[in-house]
């Protein structure tokens, strides 16, 4: 009877403080939302079909000429391949034939793997909508052609390539199909030419960008094709998936054969770098640290087709792109994205957890302090060997140290066990040992964390996580759980999360939202598409997401918050308007308002209910000239606050996007002193490009909460693929102080950066 007893305990503080709410919305609210889930799913749930039995097949042919990258099919090989063609809808009419065919043509030689694609489309250039030509750029606001590839046939895994009609690239790792590492870039090249009958893609792929099994005369990958026509907001296939999952699924994919890849060699990538570094810190002009020339560079090796060893020297991410600032409003850690190169790279290999709770390993830990700053690195080692079986995976690195920094050394280990077809689960360790500095000892730390993920059925999954630390000289010893059970159809989405993360818990080199709590969330939302609906409404989306917290040390309540969101309208064209509702409870101790002063308010503990209107109006985004509006109102603690945040793009031409986004926050009556405060977070940017491999990018961006203005302006040339010369101005101000800003407003607290920086990556 414990663990009942453990549960009554969790949930009756949440039943007592919500039984108001709670009893309107499941009155008037929540039946029907969830009749109409019984409702769509058995009208639609057999549109979930199981994979093919006989996959579809196509042929690749050896090039008997040569093959020119010019987006150009013409030449005598393309013309005698057979082509794929016969694309067929996922979205919006799951299996219907597509407005526009697609043929696809494959090629190779000794160095490449070639992919031919002509998209069929009546208007030409005018019907192309690329609102802009930056890499990975996005996948639902774009014309795309992509493909999948599955080497070791193993229906879990792909790399994806994909292009849009101006040759920009978008390349992506898969694990199991859901799991991606959108960040990742491939050496690959693309040509691409619009014409009065479509556009047509011609890429070449380099067979050491690639890893598969030894060469076989019957050898077979699986494949797919993908192809966004944004015009009609139609997604179309070659081997058709449900309309819920994505075109990385490849247990749905077709078959490649006839290709015979040249025997693995000396795959041998090196990429050295120079850069020329300018620092100027204080305020205005007093402090100048000059120029700074560094060398560094990474090294890639396949040791064996299926394993592959990366070092790094020096480690350099100068050219990232910084930081967006937020305004933060909640009792919980920002969790800011991984942006450097090194870290991407098999990034997905190595997650586990969420980031609404604990990630036991993140990258950013590693080079950067906790404002986001960069620390040296001396150097790192990375290893991954992945068969069709399990994966292992290693990473060592050393953070150099100063005075005030202890040098660090961090391994993480990583091992995946394939479980059937579609299970598997893993374990993932982690060591960080912080040297001792004069003002304090050195300190080791441990974590252990098991997971896995299981899919019972083709809608229905369990992903879940165990963790555990161990700190050294500190309280660090802790633990954390995390489980995600979730039924995705094509009629909806119904599932659960649950999570722990106790007191204690110290992931040395991983990432916790908040400590010491229980996080309990379930959700919903259903894709309805009646026959009765107006022609220019794609889909009727009403749903909810609830999370509850509770202190794990006692299980007393913490915060809830309900979001309902009965109206939710999906448009033809891709536009979209929602209206919602959040009753939020909130109980406020003593150390809560310690720490948490939503725009530098304090608040007085107690219990609060408030509740809280939202709406949110988005336009097409593929269109020249987008935008998105979202306004919430209503209460807030014991005051009110309107929340505002617009953002708008005027892109006249993929080579020219101007971009704003703005949120504005005003409060009334809050906090002990019943305050009123006003804050603004303004960032334009502006994207200008000749082509997809010379790009010039400038973003800025103020917040009044921090007093804080940044610049970051790039400008980038890719002279060969993945070789780069990069020019970048980074400037951070901050008022000084109070009395500063009043007497002299001019004057700030400044750090700039110049930086001048050429990779040159060598296949040896």
């Amino acid at each position: 009877m414990r663990p009942m007893r453990c549960l009554i305990r969790i949930i009756n503080p949440y039943r007592k403080a919500m039984s108001g709410y709670l009893k309107t919305a499941f009155r008037k609210g929540l039946p029907g939302l969830f009749l109409a889930l019984v409702v769509a799913g058995s009208a639609q749930a057999q549109e979930v079909f199981p994979a093919p039995d006989v996959p579809l097949t196509i042929r690749a042919a050896r090039v008997q000429g040569t093959v020119h990258l010019d987006g150009d099919l013409s030449e005598t090989d393309w013309q005698r391949v057979a082509p794929a063609r016969g694309f067929r809808q996922t979205e919006p009419q799951q299996g219907n034939p597509a407005t526009f065919d697609t043929e696809v043509r494959i090629l190779y030689d000794d160095k490449n793997l070639y992919i031919g694609a002509i998209c069929y489309d009546t208007t030409g250039t005018p019907g192309v909508r690329v609102p802009d030509l930056r890499r990975d750029f996005n996948y639902f606001q774009n014309d795309l052609f992509g493909i999948s590839l599955d080497p070791f046939r193993d229906g879990r895994n792909a790399v994806v390539f994909q292009t849009n009609p101006y040759g920009g690239q978008r390349d992506i790792q898969v694990i199991d199909g859901i799991i991606y590492n959108r960040d990742w870039d491939a050496v690959w090249d693309v040509r691409t030419t619009v014409t009065d009958r479509g556009w047509v893609v011609e890429m070449a792929i380099p067979w050491f960008t690639l890893r598969y099994p030894e060469a076989t005369a019957d050898m077979q990958w699986g494949i797919n094709f993908v192809r966004n026509i944004r015009r009609h907001n139609e997604i179309t296939g070659w081997s058709l998936w449900p309309r819920v999952y994505s075109p990385y699924r490849m247990d749905y994919a077709g078959v490649l054969e006839g290709i015979e890849p040249p025997p693995p060699s000396t795959n041998l990538r090196v990429q050295p770098y120079l850069v020329m570094r300018n620092d100027r810190t204080g305020a205005r002009d007093d402090l100048f640290d000059g120029v700074e020339p560094e060398v560094g560079g990474d090294l890639k090796w396949s040791v064996t087709p299926s394993t592959v060893l990366d070092l790094t020297v020096n480690t350099d991410f100068a050219q990232v792109d910084a930081d967006r600032q937020v305004i933060n409003l909640s009792r919980f850690s920002v969790f800011f994205p991984e942006k450097r190169a090194f870290f991407l790279e098999n990034a997905n290999l190595f997650h586990a957890g969420s980031s609404e709770a604990a990630i036991p390993f993140f990258s950013r830990r590693i080079g950067l302090d906790n404002a986001g700053q960069p620390i040296p690195i001396d150097g790192g080692l990375r290893l991954i060997s992945r068969t069709p079986q399990r994966t292992f995976g290693g990473l060592v690195v050393r953070q150099r140290g100063d005075n005030r920094t202890p040098t660090s050394h961090v391994a993480v280990g990583r091992f995946i066990q394939n479980v059937g077809s579609t299970n598997r689960i893993g374990a993932l360790a982690t060591v960080r040992h912080d040297e001792g500095l004069a003002s304090a000892p050195s300190v080791l730390n441990v974590v252990g964390t098991v997971d896995g993920h299981f899919r019972f059925t083709q809608t229905l999954a369990l992903q879940w996580m165990a963790s555990g630390s161990l700190t050294q000289h500190e309280d660090g010893d802790g633990f954390s759980t995390y489980a995600w059970l979730g039924n995705n159809t094509n009629w909806g989405y119904l599932g659960h999360i649950q999570a722990l993360v106790s007191e204690n818990y110290n992931p040395g080199v991983g990432f916790v939202a908040r400590r010491n709590l229980i996080v309990t969330s379930p959700a919903g939302n259903v894709d309805l598409r009646p026959d009765w609906k107006p022609r220019f409404v794609r889909r009727f989306g009403p749903g909810f997401v609830s999370y509850i917290y509770h202190r794990l040390s006692d299980r007393q309540f913490q915060e809830a918050s309900l979001s309902l969101t009965p109206l939710n309208v999906a448009f033809q064209n891709g536009a979209e308007i929602s209206f919602g509702i959040e009753p939020n409870w909130q109980e406020l101790e003593p150390e809560d308002v310690a720490f948490f002063r939503p725009l530098g308010i304090e608040l007085a503990p107690g219990n609060y209910h408030y509740l809280r209107y939202n709406a949110e109006v988005q336009s097409d985004l593929s269109r020249k000239y987008s935008g998105t509006l979202e306004l919430t109102v209503g209460d807030f603690f014991n005051g009110t606050l309107t929340n505002l945040e617009l953002s708008a793009r005027l892109a006249p031409s993929p080579r020219m996007a101007l971009s704003a986004a703005y949120e504005y926050n005003r409060a009334k009556g809050l906090g002990i002193n019943g305050e009123d405060e006003v804050s603004h977070l303004f960032g334009p940017e502006l994207r200008l490009a000749l082509d997809p491999r010379l790009q010039f990018n400038a973003f800025y961006q103020y917040n009044t909460v921090a007093e804080q203005a940044n610049w970051n302006v790039r400008f980038s040339y890719e002279f060969r693929p993945l070789s780069y010369l990069y020019l970048v101005f980074n400037d951070a101000r901050y008022f000084v102080n109070d009395t500063t800003r009043r007497t002299d407003p001019e004057r700030f607290s400044t750090q700039q950066q110049a930086i001048v920086k050429v990779t040159y990556l060598r296949q040896l």
